[in-house]
């Protein structure tokens, strides 16, 4: 198989399985055009490798292939541009810019796939990142940075793929407790958090539909870590976790339990 085909269709099939995975976020009917796509779009892709296995994929062969996944790549894209056209998910934009929390809390658990509203969080936390280049930074500079996050708010993310969120709904992502390898973690309290709260289904991550999350927050430092989350990162924990308790009284963040 020339090298030109090959690499076509090695595109194709990628750009269907992203296109795929941008879709099946989305609620959609059963019986809608976008329910047939997957089936088309994951049997494209199974008859690719079966040929590849049989040795049986050459130009002849992967020719029709390519133009097949050409026509699945650009209705995906026809597809998913009509869902984020349609008035469910503009108006849920529209909410998400205006802070209408009530409204997010009908319109989101309609759009996107295994997200459902808590109308009671639980205490939730926000990792905080500690490591660079797999190396504890210095604790002077994880404090700098919490302080931040209190004075300026935690930045939504979302993108294509990403479930429970998307490019002009993203989220804060919150998680039931924190992350047993960091010695230090956000925890806001339920009272704090805006009155739209979501969780993905089946998971422990929860998410704030906000472009900016300001809320009050405390850090959590643990007494211990758990070794096989640290795996080969080494940190003498005692000591920095207390040069750590040290740099955020000296910014002013509270550290719960302390």
């Amino acid at each position: 198989m020339a090298d030109s085909v090959a690499t076509e269709l090695e595109v194709v099939v990628a750009d269907t399985g992203l296109l795929l995975i941008e879709l099946e976020k989305f609620r959609v009917a059963p019986t809608s055009r976008a329910a047939s796509l997957r089936a088309e779009a994951l049997g494209l892709g199974d008859r690719a490798r079966r040929l590849h296995r049989s040795g049986t994929l050459d130009d002849q062969a992967a020719a029709p292939l390519v133009r097949e996944g050409r026509a699945i790549v650009e209705e995906l894209r026809r597809t998913l541009q009509d869902i984020r056209d349609a008035p469910a998910y503009r108006a849920a934009v529209d909410a998400h810019r205006a802070g209408d929390h009530a409204a997010l809390a009908t319109l989101l658990p309609g759009l996107l796939v295994g997200l459902e509203a808590v109308p009671t969080p639980p205490v939730l936390f926000h990792p905080v990142t500690w490591l660079r280049r797999n190396r504890p930074r210095p604790p002077a500079d994880v404090a700098a940075e919490v302080a931040r996050l209190r004075d300026t708010g935690l930045p939504a993310a979302g993108d294509a793929t990403t479930w429970g969120s998307d490019a002009e709904l993203p989220a804060v992502s919150l998680l039931e407790a924190p992350p047993a390898g960091d010695p230090i973690a956000l925890r806001f309290e339920p009272a704090a958090l805006p009155p739209a709260v979501f969780r993905l289904r089946e998971t422990d991550e929860h998410l704030v539909h906000v472009p900016v999350l300001r809320a009050p927050f405390a850090a959590v430092l643990p007494s211990t870590l758990d070794p096989d989350e640290l795996g080969e990162i080494s940190v003498d924990h005692p000591r920095y976790r207390a040069l750590l308790l040290d740099a955020l009284r000296g910014v002013a963040v509270p550290v719960s339990g302390a």
